[in-house]
């Protein structure tokens, strides 16, 4: 079988990520918002080139009509059937695997996969597709040859072999209950994991004054730190070593957050308030001596590093999310309420029929009273879930002093034990 243009021969399927298929009048270039240099892409004149992302079609594509042209946007490549995924030899070959989500904890998860992939199944080479804005992620590691926003079809008919990971069965449910992502995607090519990320956590040994890293912000206000909270965690970490607290003011949430705890923080307490890249966020876990996170993108890029610290649980299941690395402590705040246990496994804020947002919790109902998630960008939202927190964050904030005692616990054994 062939693919569009004689493209990559590729089985009997086709792709189930939604694909847009446009050309340009003119040789183009593009980088995506929050990556690096190297994620910097360029397109040629007149060819046909594919990409899932729908802010760029929208905001570039479309807004273009003089440069580019939408040729359809429900296009489907051949590609290697779910089904042929774990039998397939792989030694020699090139393999392209097109992403289906920007989620950072995704695409760290694929990220170790593709390394054991690597490891084990000896392709000639393997590539990305669609990484966007998680680019950066994946130009660390030079096996990996890596299209930000587009594929071409030149480019398309060097890779014989297109497998979707949008096909994972798994990822399908994620809403409503997380999964381990790597160990799904090892388990669907029967492989096992890379030998080059370890699971410990690496020695606690810093040169110096450690270098102490909060990180509470998440994607979702359900898993969000309360503001409180981190006060309380930096003002208990400030003797014991350097603090900086890392927000993100590209989201409404990170700026409502450092409004919150302006003119708050101990004496010495640094705050970066952006990371211009994804890069930059990774170098900064990298050079953490220790850290505590949210359930979040960046507490799933330190298993990339190994770098020792906590990670705190509402919503979803710390086992399951953390999988096999244990360079994290997992805590999961204790809350159990008339409708719903943390952990409840909900990934994100849903919404009932009548348009009320929130959580079982929040709202007093049963998850099949919440049948859809809220459209993005939902400010008032954002502001009210930060505002009035779902119960087991209220509980959380209403007395951090178990948590707060475990950190500093955890960071003090570290460090006696290096």
């Amino acid at each position: 079988m062939t693919g569009p243009g004689d493209g990559p021969a590729a089985g009997d399927a086709l792709t189930r990520t939604q694909l847009v298929e446009f050309s340009a009048r003119s040789a183009f270039h593009f980088q995506q918002h929050n990556t690096g240099p190297r994620a910097l892409q360029r397109g040629r004149a007149g060819e046909r080139h594919y990409t899932s992302s729908e802010p760029f079609t929208n905001q570039v594509l479309a807004r273009q009509p003089k440069q580019f042209t939408i040729h359809d946007t429900d296009k489907r490549l051949p590609c290697l059937p779910r089904q042929a995924w774990a039998g397939t030899d792989y030694a020699g070959k090139r393999v392209l695997f097109l992403l289906p989500s920007e989620a950072l904890g995704n695409n760290v998860s694929t990220l170790l996969f593709l390394q054991a992939f690597v490891e084990r199944c000896r392709p000639a080479a393997v590539g990305v597709f669609c990484a966007r804005s998680t680019a950066d992620i994946y130009l660390r590691n030079a096996d990996i040859t890596v299209y930000p926003l587009w594929l071409g079809q030149r480019d398309l008919k060097t890779w014989p072999l297109v497998i979707d990971l949008g096909q994972l069965e798994s990822r399908r449910n994620i809403d409503i209950w997380p999964v381990d992502m790597e160990a799904d995607l090892l388990a669907a090519f029967a492989i096992p994991p890379s030998r080059r990320y370890a699971a410990a956590a690496r020695p606690c040994r810093p040169q110096g004054r450690p270098k102490l890293g909060l990180l509470p912000l998440a994607s979702s206000p359900l898993r969000t730190l309360p503001p409180s909270v981190t006060l309380a965690l930096a003002a208990a970490l400030v003797p014991l070593g350097e603090v900086t607290i890392c927000l993100n003011r590209n989201q409404r949430q990170g700026l409502l957050y450092a409004q919150a705890i302006a003119g708050k923080l101990p004496q010495g307490v640094g705050v970066v308030d952006a990371f211009a890249t994804i890069d930059d966020l990774l170098t900064a876990i990298d050079r953490f001596d220790y850290a505590v996170f949210a359930d979040s993108g960046p507490a799933h890029m330190s298993k990339l590093f190994a770098t020792p610290g906590l990670a705190v649980y509402s919503s979803a299941p710390g086992d399951i999310l953390q999988g096999r690395f244990e360079n994290l402590r997992r805590w999961t705040i204790p809350f159990k309420g008339p409708h719903c246990a943390a952990p409840c496994g909900l990934a994100k804020v849903r919404k009932t029929a009548d348009g009320r947002v929130g959580c079982m919790g929040s709202l007093g109902v049963e998850l099949a009273a919440l049948p859809g998630v809220p459209g993005r960008g939902d400010a008032e939202v954002v502001e009210r879930l930060q505002r009035e927190p779902v119960p087991c964050l209220a509980e959380l904030a209403r007395d951090p002093t178990a948590l707060v005692a475990t950190v500093v616990a955890d960071l003090r054994a570290r460090l006696e034990n290096g």
